[in-house]
């Protein structure tokens, strides 16, 4: 069978083609290569830190690769409605952080063997308020320029006020007991009742009864000036409270606490 001729002209560029691409290929490597040199130049000129680039990705990438959904519900049901008859004069605020503590101990065997001990511990912000009823008894007397006020009692505005986002908890249970969540779960039930006993107890009313003292006599400087038609006659105001000692005498009272002078205001 005869062969058929190839042309010349076909045997030399297919070579010539091959050769083409490999130039390209090499040329934009080496373009390449050339542009992320400058571009890490620029980078490291600037000061850019890899590291801190690097551990901030992988810090952020759970987030990017999910999706929060948060969804905040209210539901609310009146329960009850008490009117104070615009009796209430509040007089204080306080602030503290109040720190709870139940412990259960277990012994058996008349107290032969000891169990171990459950600690709970519940610590937050609270904010007590005091007020004082103003259809409670008020004597007020006048001697020499000084207005001597007994006011009625201080009492605690119930319940207190918990700060909730404050609340820090934790409990630990003894070394053969397993109740550390129930301990903790009936102080937490029991929290507010405790905190209603302290608001009145003897060492919380005196710790604001001088701020109290202050805010009766603002009440009753503004009652005398505005309200009765004083002539200005009265000079200060000396507030006692029944509850304290010198309420027998209050005259000597006077003269050792604290007097709020009486500045009229300008008239409106």
């Amino acid at each position: 069978m005869p062969e058929t001729p190839v042309p010349a002209s076909a045997a030399v560029e297919s070579p010539r083609h091959g050769g083409g691409c490999w130039k390209w290929g090499c040329l934009s490597l080496i373009v390449f290569i050339l542009a992320g040199g400058v571009l890490a130049w620029r980078l490291v000129d600037r000061g850019f830190d890899f590291a801190s680039y690097g551990l901030h990705w992988l810090a952020e990438l759970p987030g990017r690769l999910s999706h929060t959904h948060i969804t905040e519900t209210f539901r609310q049901e009146v329960t009850r409605v008490v009117s104070t008859d615009g009796d209430v004069l509040e007089l204080a605020t306080m602030e503290t952080s109040e720190v709870v503590t139940k412990a259960d101990s277990l012994t058996v065997f008349n107290d032969l063997v000891y169990l171990g001990t459950t600690e709970s511990e519940i610590r937050v912000p609270v904010v007590y308020r005091f007020h004082l009823k103003l259809s409670d008894d008020w004597r007020l007397s006048v001697k020499d320029g000084r207005c001597i006020v007994i006011a009625p009692a201080i009492r605690p505005s119930l319940p207190p006020a918990i700060r909730t986002d404050g609340m820090e908890k934790k409990t630990e249970a003894g070394w053969l007991r397993f109740n550390a969540n129930e301990n903790l779960d009936k102080l937490e039930k029991d929290l507010t009742p405790m905190l209603e006993k302290r608001a009145g107890s003897h060492t919380q009313i005196p710790a604001v009864r001088d701020n109290c003292r202050s805010s009766v006599a603002k009440f009753v400087r503004t009652w005398l000036l505005r309200e009765s038609g004083s002539d200005g006659s009265i000079k200060d105001i000396v507030v006692i409270f029944p509850d304290e000692p010198e309420v027998k005498e209050a005259e000597a009272a006077a003269a050792k606490l604290p007097a709020h002078p009486v500045i009229e205001s300008p008239a409106h």
